[in-house]
């Protein structure tokens, strides 16, 4: 899908000068399996060439993994010497297609342009939650999106929005810490039984009848891309009903640290679940051997789900880091690897879409060209996400389709 005319181009072969527009705001919404990788992009693009000269802050953890793993940041600095501010509030692709078709405000407020002023550093600051008040703006409609599912296949199809691919996003199904030995690989069967369910007994998985300790799945909600992507390549069905548990979109049914703590509490959430992959994540880099599992207290099970490749590299060994102690499964008995990707191996990918509303004016424009234009650069195969010209083969069809060599 292309977008219109480059305004970029347009703007040099016409002699514009450099500082065409006052300061543009841009606001993006959508997938947050791509956060890392956005993140980094955004603020390297309005350094304009001068690292270290953009402003930012970010709610969530410290460090510069706390900023690339946070759902709403703000960046100010320079494009092509034009002055911008870029902010997100990222809570799934599905939604976040929804918010730019219906011009309508995301879920979670976007931080305030001038509530965060002092906030902003070149060293980048981390906001807590609590630290909110005076801090974000209300009413703000997205402009743009990011998606892990092709808009023909979201809830809100048309009308078209103009966009275009940035990467490729792979997704790793993971087993959380202290998981047994014995539960390695998913497979579409698998999928199919767990996801329609809740529960299997281990034996599923390992082959062994002795094995009846329960595996629980949890996962992302109805409005998440990630969820879309993998109910498809599956063949499960990107919008049939899946039952999955879980708890709030916080860590109250949580204890510790990733890698020492526990999952306390697990409740069937039917068809629900989480906003973020970061709160699947939570699940996954923790024990689950004294869980209350609806209110029945004392169980030992496994927890499995899926998350970005992001995601997976911190609490698995997939990418060769050291992980937490949670365990990457193969699907359909192959390992992700960016050879099994880019040869067509593995198939648990989905497009990187970035989306525009169908009536962005010239500094967005000009905006999503150098944005999109940029982003490819900016992807690392080990953690973000695969550059498409490093790929060998196409999905065709959309999400879940077949896919055959370039």
């Amino acid at each position: 899908m292309k977008i219109k005319i480059s305004l970029l181009a347009w703007l040099a072969a016409f002699g514009f000068a450099s500082s065409a527009f006052a300061q543009t705001t841009i606001d993006i919404t959508g997938a947050t399996a791509f956060r890392a990788a956005a993140n980094r992009a955004i603020l390297a693009l309005l350094n304009d060439g001068s690292p270290g000269t953009a402003t930012y802050a970010w709610v969530g953890n410290p460090g510069q993994s706390g900023f690339e793993g946070s759902n709403r940041i703000i960046v100010e600095g320079f494009i092509g010497g034009d002055p911008y501010i870029i902010r997100t509030s990222q809570s799934g692709s599905t939604a976040g297609i929804a918010n730019v078709v219906n011009q309508t405000s995301p879920a979670t407020a976007y931080l305030d342009s001038a509530g965060t002023a002092t906030d902003r550093t070149t060293s980048g600051t981390n906001i807590l939650p609590a630290n909110l008040a005076g801090k974000t703006a209300s009413g703000v409609i997205a402009r743009f999106t990011f998606s892990d599912v092709d808009q023909a296949i979201s809830p809100t199809p048309t009308p078209a929005l103009p966009g275009v691919g940035v990467g490729v996003v792979p997704f790793v199904f993971v087993a959380n810490v202290g998981a047994p030995a014995g539960l390695t690989n998913m497979t579409d069967q698998l999928h199919e039984a767990q996801w329609a369910t809740g529960q299997l007994p281990l034996s599923m998985y390992t082959g062994n009848p002795a094995d009846t300790k329960l595996v629980l799945n949890t996962g992302r909600s109805d409005g998440s891309g990630t969820r879309a992507t993998i109910l498809s390549e599956t063949q499960y069905g990107p919008f049939r009903t899946v039952v999955q548990w879980g708890g709030p979109n916080d860590q109250t049914t949580i204890t510790g640290g990733e890698g020492s703590g526990t999952v306390a509490t697990l409740n069937n959430l039917g068809n629900g679940g989480y906003s973020s992959n970061s709160f699947v994540r939570q699940n996954l880099a923790r024990t689950s051997t004294n869980v209350t599992v609806g209110a029945v207290p004392g169980n030992d099970v496994v927890i499995i789900s899926y998350l970005t490749l992001s995601d997976a590299a911190a609490i698995t060994t997939v990418t060769g880091g050291p992980g937490v102690g949670a365990r990457a499964l193969t699907y359909n008995g192959v390992p992700y690897s960016l050879e099994n990707v880019a040869n067509g191996q593995y198939t648990l990918w989905g497009y990187q879409q970035f989306y525009g509303s169908a009536d962005i004016n010239l500094a967005e424009q000009a905006f999503f060209d150098a944005f999109t234009a940029f982003i490819p650069a900016q992807l690392d195969p080990l953690s973000t996400g695969i550059p498409t010209t490093l790929m060998n083969v196409t999905r065709n069809g959309g999400d879940g389709g077949p896919i055959t060599p370039n």
